[in-house]
């Protein structure tokens, strides 16, 4: 099965290049069909690992939160393709991730509820500076501000509660795993906010924002079989 689920994950990130490649030239409907295809891939690729594993619980917090990826993916891209409501197609992709990263911050819980605990200190002192690092050099006010904000916080702590939980036990291959698409995710999100409201472009974070962000999701994708 594992096979299977590397196969699937190699032919999503074969499509991902290609949706990056259309945006790029924006042609963002034949794009958006790509970008579709890569984010069901990770999907299936979730619940084929799911038959892998006895966790239940955590099997289905994680194909949560890549089901609300997957939904985050496509809201983001429609809004190039449906103009007229590209900002609230844009935060609803936004709130689709924000909760996806509750789904993977509830499985990491369930799974060492001490590593919730550990990551909590670690998760505001690195928000804090990152927070302090992005708003330097984001133009954004209002609620998409506050909203911001917010994001960055569960991201930032998801990711320091994936590395509490692989620091508690660093041999498992599924913690491993999941500290690496945690780590991902942040940047990937971190370099998404600068390439949408920096007050310069960064013409080369979106192709490396969207890189990131996949090979996160696959890591996240692989721990539903590899955790134990």
């Amino acid at each position: 099965m594992l096979p299977l689920i590397a196969a699937i994950l190699l032919c999503g990130c074969a499509a991902e290049a290609v949706f990056i490649t259309l945006e790029s030239r924006k042609k963002f409907l034949a794009a958006l069909l790509f970008k579709g295809a890569a984010s069901l891939l990770f999907v299936l690729a979730g619940g084929f690992a799911g038959q892998l594993t006895a966790d239940v619980l955590y099997a289905r917090l994680i194909l949560a939160g890549l089901l609300l990826g997957a939904v985050g993916d496509i809201c983001l891209n429609l809004r190039f393709v449906v103009t007229m409501r590209a900002k609230a197609i844009f935060l609803v992709g936004i709130a689709a991730f924000l909760l996806g990263h509750v789904a993977y911050l509830s499985a990491l819980a369930a799974r060492a509820p001490l590593a919730l605990l550990y990551a909590l200190p670690v998760a505001a002192a690195a928000a804090a500076v990152v927070i302090r690092f992005v708003l330097k050099r984001v133009e954004v006010s209002g609620a998409i501000r506050i909203f911001g904000i917010v994001y960055l916080c569960i991201v930032i702590l998801m990711a320091a509660c994936a590395l509490a939980l692989f620091a508690l036990e660093p041999q498992n291959p599924g913690r491993a795993l999941f500290a690496a698409g945690g780590l991902l995710f942040a940047a990937s999100d971190v370099l998404l906010v600068l390439h949408q409201f920096g007050r310069r472009p960064y013409p080369a974070f979106r192709a490396l924002n969207l890189s990131l962000y996949y090979l996160g999701q696959a890591c996240i994708a692989l721990t539903i079989a590899l955790m134990h």
